[in-house]
Protein backbone atom coordinates (compact mmCIF):
# COMPACT_ATOMS: atom_id res chain seq x y z
CA UNK A 1 0.00 0.00 0.00
CA UNK A 2 2.85 2.38 0.88
CA UNK A 3 4.44 1.69 -2.49
CA UNK A 4 1.18 2.49 -4.27
CA UNK A 5 0.89 5.75 -2.33
CA UNK A 6 4.42 6.71 -3.29
CA UNK A 7 3.70 5.94 -6.95
CA UNK A 8 0.52 8.00 -6.91
CA UNK A 9 2.35 10.90 -5.30
CA UNK A 10 5.06 10.66 -7.95
CA UNK A 11 2.48 10.77 -10.72
CA UNK A 12 0.81 13.82 -9.15
CA UNK A 13 4.19 15.57 -8.86
CA UNK A 14 4.96 14.76 -12.50
CA UNK A 15 1.66 16.31 -13.61
CA UNK A 16 2.31 19.35 -11.43
CA UNK A 17 5.72 19.81 -13.07
CA UNK A 18 4.15 19.49 -16.52
CA UNK A 19 1.44 22.03 -15.65
CA UNK A 20 4.10 24.39 -14.29
CA UNK A 21 6.07 24.11 -17.54
CA UNK A 22 2.94 24.90 -19.57
CA UNK A 23 2.22 27.93 -17.37
CA UNK A 24 5.75 29.20 -17.96
CA UNK A 25 5.54 29.04 -21.74
CA UNK A 26 6.07 32.43 -23.40
CA UNK A 27 2.88 32.23 -25.49
CA UNK A 28 -0.60 32.58 -24.00
CA UNK A 29 -1.88 29.74 -21.83
CA UNK A 30 -4.61 28.75 -24.36
CA UNK A 31 -1.98 28.54 -27.10
CA UNK A 32 0.34 26.49 -24.91
CA UNK A 33 -2.44 24.01 -24.05
CA UNK A 34 -3.51 23.89 -27.69
CA UNK A 35 0.03 23.12 -28.85
CA UNK A 36 0.40 20.43 -26.19
CA UNK A 37 -2.85 18.75 -27.25
CA UNK A 38 -1.80 18.92 -30.91
CA UNK A 39 1.42 17.12 -30.06
CA UNK A 40 -0.41 14.43 -28.06
CA UNK A 41 -2.96 14.06 -30.88
CA UNK A 42 -0.17 13.06 -33.28
CA UNK A 43 -0.13 9.62 -31.63
CA UNK A 44 -3.31 9.50 -29.52
CA UNK A 45 -6.08 11.61 -31.12
CA UNK A 46 -8.74 9.39 -29.54
CA UNK A 47 -7.54 10.14 -26.02
CA UNK A 48 -7.40 13.89 -26.73
CA UNK A 49 -10.93 13.82 -28.14
CA UNK A 50 -12.39 11.99 -25.15
CA UNK A 51 -10.72 14.17 -22.51
CA UNK A 52 -11.99 17.34 -24.20
CA UNK A 53 -15.54 15.98 -24.16
CA UNK A 54 -15.08 14.95 -20.52
CA UNK A 55 -13.88 18.44 -19.60
CA UNK A 56 -16.84 20.09 -21.29
CA UNK A 57 -19.34 17.81 -19.60
CA UNK A 58 -17.90 17.44 -16.10
CA UNK A 59 -16.23 20.81 -15.51
CA UNK A 60 -18.24 23.26 -17.57
CA UNK A 61 -21.52 21.30 -17.50
CA UNK A 62 -21.71 22.05 -21.22
CA UNK A 63 -23.12 19.33 -23.44
CA UNK A 64 -23.24 18.98 -27.21
CA UNK A 65 -27.02 18.93 -26.83
CA UNK A 66 -26.99 22.48 -25.47
CA UNK A 67 -26.60 23.85 -28.99
CA UNK A 68 -26.66 21.00 -31.47
CA UNK A 69 -24.15 21.08 -34.30
CA UNK A 70 -23.72 21.12 -38.07
CA UNK A 71 -21.57 18.80 -40.13
CA UNK A 72 -20.65 18.36 -43.79
CA UNK A 73 -21.09 14.79 -44.96
CA UNK A 74 -17.95 13.12 -46.26
CA UNK A 75 -19.47 9.78 -47.30
CA UNK A 76 -22.39 8.31 -49.14
CA UNK A 77 -25.07 6.90 -46.83
CA UNK A 78 -27.86 5.16 -48.80
CA UNK A 79 -31.20 6.93 -48.41
CA UNK A 80 -29.63 9.47 -46.03
CA UNK A 81 -26.94 11.70 -47.52
CA UNK A 82 -24.21 12.23 -50.08
CA UNK A 83 -20.77 13.73 -49.47
CA UNK A 84 -21.07 17.52 -49.54
CA UNK A 85 -24.54 17.67 -48.01
CA UNK A 86 -24.86 19.82 -44.89
CA UNK A 87 -26.23 17.84 -41.97
CA UNK A 88 -27.93 19.16 -38.82
CA UNK A 89 -27.84 17.24 -35.55
CA UNK A 90 -29.36 17.54 -32.08
CA UNK A 91 -28.88 15.28 -29.08
CA UNK A 92 -32.18 13.88 -27.76
CA UNK A 93 -32.74 13.18 -24.08
CA UNK A 94 -33.91 9.67 -24.96
CA UNK A 95 -33.28 8.26 -28.46
CA UNK A 96 -36.30 6.56 -29.97
CA UNK A 97 -36.58 3.58 -32.29
CA UNK A 98 -36.15 4.77 -35.87
CA UNK A 99 -33.91 7.74 -34.99
CA UNK A 100 -30.68 8.03 -36.96
CA UNK A 101 -27.83 8.93 -34.62
CA UNK A 102 -24.19 9.80 -35.13
CA UNK A 103 -21.95 7.63 -32.98
CA UNK A 104 -18.30 8.00 -32.05
CA UNK A 105 -15.95 5.48 -30.50
CA UNK A 106 -12.23 4.77 -30.28
CA UNK A 107 -10.11 1.67 -30.52
CA UNK A 108 -8.85 0.05 -27.31
CA UNK A 109 -5.67 2.09 -27.31
CA UNK A 110 -7.59 5.35 -27.85
CA UNK A 111 -5.39 6.03 -30.87
CA UNK A 112 -8.08 6.33 -33.55
CA UNK A 113 -11.53 7.91 -33.50
CA UNK A 114 -14.33 6.39 -35.59
CA UNK A 115 -17.66 8.01 -36.44
CA UNK A 116 -20.62 6.18 -37.96
CA UNK A 117 -24.36 6.65 -38.37
CA UNK A 118 -26.72 4.12 -36.84
CA UNK A 119 -30.47 3.64 -36.85
CA UNK A 120 -31.89 3.07 -33.38
CA UNK A 121 -33.48 -0.36 -33.04
CA UNK A 122 -34.41 -0.13 -29.39
CA UNK A 123 -33.46 1.17 -25.95
CA UNK A 124 -32.38 -0.98 -23.00
CA UNK A 125 -33.19 -0.61 -19.30
CA UNK A 126 -29.58 0.42 -18.54
CA UNK A 127 -29.97 3.41 -20.94
CA UNK A 128 -27.80 1.74 -23.57
CA UNK A 129 -29.12 1.79 -27.13
CA UNK A 130 -29.21 -0.89 -29.82
CA UNK A 131 -28.33 0.51 -33.25
CA UNK A 132 -27.74 -0.81 -36.76
CA UNK A 133 -24.98 0.74 -38.87
CA UNK A 134 -26.74 2.55 -41.73
CA UNK A 135 -24.02 1.48 -44.18
CA UNK A 136 -23.40 -2.15 -43.24
CA UNK A 137 -26.44 -3.15 -41.20
CA UNK A 138 -24.15 -4.43 -38.44
CA UNK A 139 -25.72 -4.07 -34.99
CA UNK A 140 -24.10 -2.52 -31.92
CA UNK A 141 -24.96 -1.69 -28.32
CA UNK A 142 -23.85 1.82 -27.45
CA UNK A 143 -24.13 4.02 -24.36
CA UNK A 144 -25.14 7.69 -24.10
CA UNK A 145 -21.49 8.70 -24.10
CA UNK A 146 -21.04 7.34 -27.63
CA UNK A 147 -23.97 9.22 -29.15
CA UNK A 148 -22.90 12.56 -30.59
CA UNK A 149 -26.26 13.60 -31.98
CA UNK A 150 -29.50 12.75 -33.68
CA UNK A 151 -29.81 13.48 -37.40
CA UNK A 152 -32.64 15.99 -37.82
CA UNK A 153 -32.12 17.46 -41.29
CA UNK A 154 -30.04 17.10 -44.45
CA UNK A 155 -29.56 20.20 -46.60
CA UNK A 156 -28.87 19.03 -50.17
CA UNK A 157 -25.69 20.06 -51.96
CA UNK A 158 -26.14 23.09 -54.21
CA UNK A 159 -29.48 24.29 -52.81
CA UNK A 160 -29.86 28.01 -51.99
CA UNK A 161 -29.72 27.29 -48.25
CA UNK A 162 -26.67 25.10 -48.80
CA UNK A 163 -24.93 27.91 -50.68
CA UNK A 164 -25.48 30.31 -47.79
CA UNK A 165 -24.34 27.95 -45.05
CA UNK A 166 -21.41 26.50 -46.97
CA UNK A 167 -20.04 29.95 -47.76
CA UNK A 168 -20.23 30.88 -44.07
CA UNK A 169 -18.54 27.63 -43.00
CA UNK A 170 -15.21 28.42 -44.65
CA UNK A 171 -14.76 24.79 -45.70
CA UNK A 172 -12.71 24.60 -48.93
CA UNK A 173 -14.52 23.23 -51.97
CA UNK A 174 -11.38 21.21 -52.63
CA UNK A 175 -12.01 19.21 -49.46
CA UNK A 176 -15.53 18.36 -50.62
CA UNK A 177 -14.26 17.48 -54.11
CA UNK A 178 -11.71 15.08 -52.62
CA UNK A 179 -14.43 13.40 -50.53
CA UNK A 180 -16.62 13.03 -53.62
CA UNK A 181 -13.77 11.50 -55.65
CA UNK A 182 -12.95 9.03 -52.86
CA UNK A 183 -16.59 8.01 -52.62
CA UNK A 184 -16.85 7.46 -56.37
CA UNK A 185 -13.87 5.09 -56.26
CA UNK A 186 -15.22 3.32 -53.19
CA UNK A 187 -18.73 2.85 -54.57
CA UNK A 188 -17.47 1.65 -57.95
CA UNK A 189 -15.77 -1.28 -56.17
CA UNK A 190 -18.77 -2.11 -53.98
CA UNK A 191 -22.22 -3.67 -54.15
CA UNK A 192 -23.93 -0.81 -52.33
CA UNK A 193 -27.65 -0.27 -52.95
CA UNK A 194 -28.39 2.30 -55.67
CA UNK A 195 -24.83 2.14 -56.94
CA UNK A 196 -25.39 3.54 -60.44
CA UNK A 197 -27.64 6.36 -59.26
CA UNK A 198 -25.15 7.28 -56.53
CA UNK A 199 -22.20 7.44 -58.93
CA UNK A 200 -24.20 9.60 -61.36
CA UNK A 201 -25.07 12.05 -58.60
CA UNK A 202 -21.51 12.16 -57.27
CA UNK A 203 -20.09 12.85 -60.74
CA UNK A 204 -22.58 15.70 -61.13
CA UNK A 205 -21.41 17.20 -57.84
CA UNK A 206 -17.77 16.79 -58.77
CA UNK A 207 -18.38 18.69 -62.02
CA UNK A 208 -19.96 21.56 -60.06
CA UNK A 209 -17.06 21.65 -57.60
CA UNK A 210 -14.23 21.72 -60.11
Amino acid sequence: MAEATQTDAGVVEAYERLAHEVLERPESIPSAIHNLLLKLAETHPGAVYWIIRKFYQEYLRLYVSDTGYIGIADRYEPDLMYPGDIVLYMVPESPQAGDVVQISFTDKGEVSVYVIHGRVIGCNDDRSVQVADTSTGEEYRVVDWNILGKLVRVIPFGSSEWQELFTASGVPKGWVATSVEENIRSIQDSDVAGKDEAITELKRRLKDLV
